[in-house]
């Protein structure tokens, strides 16, 4: 799933598909994230029997995470050409401390299942908060999530709730029939109950409550703006990134997402190859993969964090591991920062940005300068090979400009030049290799 998803990323990135190629790319995109949740769902109940789930209380703001999911699934139901609407008591706190990312995905499985069996009418989601004199410290926070859909038969309900249990509507739609058995016992988990009433022909409603703790109010966080990385900011590298991982699709993967961008990348198949690629060739960063052959990413972490320049260089964890209670573990042998596979472009680049203070260029944002000449790049860097450079640009043979930076001795000016060219932005590459040619 890492390499079927990621490399649709890739693809989506490409500026000369068809239209046609484009929808093909989406529908791979959506097809394989369906996939996901089919075997995360699986993964989640593996989790559960094996007794490896808990409930990981934190403060978090709560009226954000309902504002989140009213947007997630208010463009789906319109797109069906259904009505959603929230009603939220006063009484909701703003901010509370719970599991946030099981209370997220009960929404998520009761919301997406509202949204998929109903076809006319709408959605209508409900909270409020009760005092809960039985548990003094906590509120008991009620969510119902009603639908016009075809509601479910008697004999359906008494099987709903349990593990790969399905009525004839959700067979027909497809998925494993463990969404709502997750859902229950995620609901029980954090001190509640799940239940539904439904009428068949009229519709559904669930109905569940949680125990949550009051907590202080979290100031609400700016929504994120979603913008394309295009590339680095010119002169801002260059960066090395060293790929540690056992399978060459992945390795590919992180290739493809990070050179186009103006990174540096050098791959290693295990721990061993890293340790020496990272003695050799001192990267900026390494992505590394925990579970490998010959040397794991535990033991190649720790060496790598033992030398002196290993100690302060970011390493990322890239890791298909099942249980999150492992993420604990994978933090304590020093790494920086935490990927889960299959993950998402933007989250790769803001693991980076965030590790290693990184300039991005987004799309339709360009800056406003040019880089400035790297000192002392020009050293080796002949009037002749400048002009077939710009000869290259003109009749816009990307082939042959490649071939003609090899012979650029400096790897900042590569970096810069190549950057300009990944981006398409060929005057701006013009106007610096004519700035170039007036030094050399």
């Amino acid at each position: 799933m890492n390499a079927i998803l990621g490399f649709t990323q890739v693809l989506e990135r490409d500026p000369f598909l068809t239209p046609q190629q484009a929808e093909h790319v989406r529908t791979i995109s959506r097809s394989g994230t369906h996939l996901l949740h089919l075997i995360n769902d699986i993964l989640d109940m593996s989790r559960i029997e094996a007794g490896r789930v808990f409930v990981r209380k934190a403060p978090f703001g709560l009226h954000d995470l309902l504002d989140d999911l009213t947007l997630m699934f208010k463009s789906r139901a319109h797109a069906k050409g259904l009505q959603l609407l929230e009603e939220r008591d006063p009484s909701v706190p703003r901010s509370v401390a719970s599991d946030e990312g099981k209370l997220r995905q009960i929404m998520i499985n009761l919301l997406g299942n509202a949204v998929k069996f109903t076809e006319e009418g709408g959605i209508a989601v409900r909270i409020r908060a009760e005092d809960c004199p039985d548990q003094p410290g906590f509120t008991r926070l009620v969510a119902e999530v009603e639908d016009s859909g075809p509601g479910i038969s008697p004999e359906d309900l008494e099987h709903i709730f349990d593990a790969f249990g399905q009525a004839d509507a959700g067979v027909n739609a497809g998925g494993t029939g463990l969404g709502l058995a997750i859902s229950r016992r995620f609901v029980e988990m954090m001190g509640g109950t799940l239940g539904v009433v439904s009428v068949p022909g009229k519709g559904s409603c669930f109905r569940f409550d949680v125990l949550v703790e009051p907590s202080e109010d979290i100031a609400e966080r700016e929504k994120p703006i979603l913008r394309r990385v295009i590339g680095l900011e010119p002169g801002s590298g260059p960066w090395r990134i060293l790929v540690v991982d056992d399978i060459a699709t992945n390795r590919a993967l992180l290739v493809e997402l990070l050179g186009p961008l103006g990174f540096q990348v050098r791959e290693a198949s295990n721990g061993a190859e890293a340790l020496e690629a990272f003695n050799q060739w001192s990267p900026h960063a390494v992505l590394m993969d925990m579970r490998m052959p010959v040397m794991d990413g535990y033991e190649a972490t720790r060496r790598i964090r033992a030398t002196e320049s290993g100690a302060r260089t970011p390493i990322i964890a890239v890791t298909a591991s099942a249980f999150d209670d492992l993420r604990d573990q994978v933090m304590a042998v020093g790494v920086d920062r935490y990927l889960r596979k299959p993950f998402r472009s933007d989250e790769l680049l803001e693991a980076l940005e965030e590790c290693l203070g990184l300039r991005y260029v987004y799309e339709g944002v360009l800056s406003t300068h040019l880089p400035s000449l790297p000192e002392g790049g020009l050293a080796g860097v002949s009037r002749d090979l400048v002009q077939a450079m710009r000869q290259a640009v003109v009749e816009g043979d990307m082939g042959s400009l490649a071939e003609l930076l090899g012979q650029v001795p400096d790897p900042e000016l590569v970096g810069v030049l190549q950057t300009l060219a990944d981006r398409y932005e060929y005057e701006r590459l013009l106007e610096f290799l004519g700035r170039m040619e007036g030094g050399s």
